[in-house]
């Protein structure tokens, strides 16, 4: 009985120990997908922010342009107009930039998709998310059963005060 236990163990560890990794490196992506879209976020308000001085600006050189008489009134539409394509024309430059920014970020995050889709939906991966949704995943994961104990980072069943060993249900 022992060894069926200890066998048992064994492939879990080795299921746990092979896709432990991509679920951490998978968070990683996750968080920095999240970063770099905050990034571009602030980056797309400050060119907002940008845009609306230039239309200030181009508001107050036509008040200026208007009041003077010795500029005429095509040419302080002309003026506003020049304003107005410079605003829009460093907003659409910030836009891309942004855009460019992001999407070389995800495109990567994006190109691991249907690979991890692909484990998730396998034997394999539906048995973990079984056993995660138990809530075993995270005792096993931290070596919490009773009984067990860590031995120069390794988890080992023993038996508890009672002689029994304990275990979990099967996903």
């Amino acid at each position: 009985m022992n060894k069926d236990v200890e066998e048992i163990f064994e492939n879990i560890r080795d299921v746990v120990a092979v896709h432990q990794d991509d679920v951490a490196a998978m968070g990683k992506h996750v968080a920095q997908m999240k970063s770099e879209l905050q990034t571009v976020g602030l980056s797309i308000r400050a060119l907002e922010e940008a845009s609306r001085k230039a239309e200030a600006a181009g508001q107050r050189i036509t008040q200026q342009l208007t009041e003077e008489p010795r500029v005429t009134r095509d040419r302080a539409k002309m003026w506003v107009g020049l304003s107005l394509v410079a605003a829009l024309l460093f907003f659409a430059a910030g836009g891309y930039a942004g855009w460019r920014y992001a999407q070389d970020g995800v495109t990567a995050e994006i190109a691991q998709l249907p690979e991890l889709a692909k484990w998730a939906a396998s034997k394999e991966g539906k048995a973990v998310y079984q056993f995660a949704t138990q809530g075993d995943l995270q005792r096993l994961m931290r070596c919490q059963g009773d009984g067990w104990k860590v031995k120069n980072g390794v988890c080992f069943p023993f038996s508890n005060a009672k002689n029994e060993i304990q275990g979990w249900r099967m996903p």
